[in-house]
């Protein structure tokens, strides 16, 4: 119903002049505009990473989303690298963007290191 107006941002401008008074002006912003390889590129941007270090010794899942779908495992000792996240998927559950995308259990990864 209100997709319109949330649909524009207002970014307030000051045009500078030549007497030193400014011009307040408004810019719009459609976020339709923006190209989905910007916003992939933007999810897929690394945080980090980490090694898979799953105690029942069997390769560890990726799934699609937080207890979702299995997408792939790994094996002990992988490197994977951490992907943006809001943080929706719950404490216990990491998003990574590599070496598959998807979710894995926090607690099977340790040597984290944070950019």
């Amino acid at each position: 119903m209100y997709r319109k107006f949330w649909h524009y941002v207002l970014i307030p401008m000051t045009i500078a002049s030549a007497t030193g008074w400014g011009t307040a002006a408004i810019a719009f912003t459609d976020f339709d505009s923006v190209k989905p390889s910007q916003e992939l590129q933007l999810a897929q941007t690394p945080v980090g990473a980490c090694i898979v270090n799953d105690p029942t010794g069997t390769p560890l899942n990726v799934r699609a989303t937080p207890a979702g779908k299995i997408v792939g495992s790994l094996p002990n000792g992988t490197r994977v690298i951490l992907g943006i996240t809001d943080g929706r998927e719950g404490p216990n559950w990491t998003r990574i963007i590599g070496p598959i995308e998807g979710f894995v259990w926090s607690l099977y990864l340790s040597n984290c290191v944070y950019r």
